[in-house]
């Protein structure tokens, strides 16, 4: 791959595997074939917020019951990285993830997403993984409120 940028594990083996090698290794790692969907309007907002954007159905892979419609929900991951220096401001890091966020839930809306799963500590660059207090702890929220340093999230 020299010099490539690597996005992805699931993009570099469905490039460089045979399908049907691919499709093998998607069993043995995650179960039952899962089914592409096309969501254009949130493909092309992933595509300009330049963020991956993947969208698939298990309905294939379910039995229908006779007593009733079928239940859709549509929920949506999402997996978060840092958007502004870590020695920029805190307020500045604050804005860029939060900024970022909003953009990924837009397309999330736009697929129809009815649950919603946000990494934890989603708000701050770093979640414990250092021994150094400040300024991660600026980052911090109250948990009744959702408040920290003017901006609320409800």
């Amino acid at each position: 791959m020299s010099g490539a940028e690597f996005k992805s594990l699931e993009e570099s083996l469905e490039k460089h595997l045979p399908k049907e090698d691919y499709d093998e290794v998607r069993r043995i790692l995650y179960g039952k074939n899962v089914e592409k969907l096309a969501c254009p309007e949130a493909e092309r907002l992933a595509e300009a917020g330049k963020f991956e954007f993947k969208a698939y159905s298990l309905a294939h892979t379910t039995a229908r019951e006779q007593g009733r419609k079928p239940n859709l929900v549509r929920i949506g991951l999402i997996q978060n990285h840092i958007h502004a220096p870590t020695d920029a401001p805190v307020a500045d890091q604050f804005a860029a993830i939060y900024a970022r966020i909003e953009s990924i839930i837009e397309a999330a809306a736009a697929a129809g997403v009815n649950v919603l799963c946000l990494q934890e500590a989603w708000t701050m660059p770093f979640a414990f993984c250092t021994r150094e207090k400040q300024p991660w702890m600026e980052f911090a929220e109250c948990a009744e409120t959702g408040k920290r340093n003017g901006y609320q999230f409800i």
